[in-house]
């Protein structure tokens, strides 16, 4: 696709929460050794431990820059799970039948981060971060080469 074929960014748009039964079917395919290819493309499996030690699991789309994933948490005001990467926390990134740990942060607009990773995610998605919207980064080691 050349450059000029690029479809702008769209502004305007609501993230709507899904239901939780719909999360749990994302979930399952994801990791279905048969089925997770469907969406491994566009989505990933984010887990972490809450501030109460509960497990969390969510399927996320995201876009990868570098080593970095990249999460856009749409109207970030009505949800509140990315509250918890307000510091830097440990995370794990299922995708592909594989998982990663590494460390997951809210990227705030002044961090050098933020613009290349708003960049990645645009890229990706044809989405722009707007005013009610969080980024998180996922920083993940390399993976391991046999």
């Amino acid at each position: 696709m050349a450059d000029s074929d690029v479809r702008p960014a769209r502004r305007h748009r609501h993230a709507h929460r899904p239901p939780a039964v719909v999360n749990r079917l994302i979930l399952a395919v994801l990791r279905s050794r048969r089925l997770h290819g469907l969406l491994d493309g566009q989505l990933c499996e984010v887990r972490y431990r809450a501030a109460d030690g509960r497990a969390v699991s969510l399927p996320v789309l995201y876009a990868v820059a570098g080593e970095r994933y990249v999460v856009l948490v749409g109207d970030a005001s009505d949800k509140c799970w990315w509250r918890h990467f307000r510091r830097p926390a440990e995370v794990q990134v299922c995708r592909g039948g594989r998982c990663r740990t590494g460390l997951g942060r809210v990227v705030p607009r002044g961090d050098p981060a933020f613009g290349p990773a708003a960049q990645a995610y645009a890229r990706r998605h044809r989405v722009l971060v707007g005013p009610d919207d969080q980024l998180l980064v996922l920083d993940l080691p390399a993976a391991a080469s046999t």
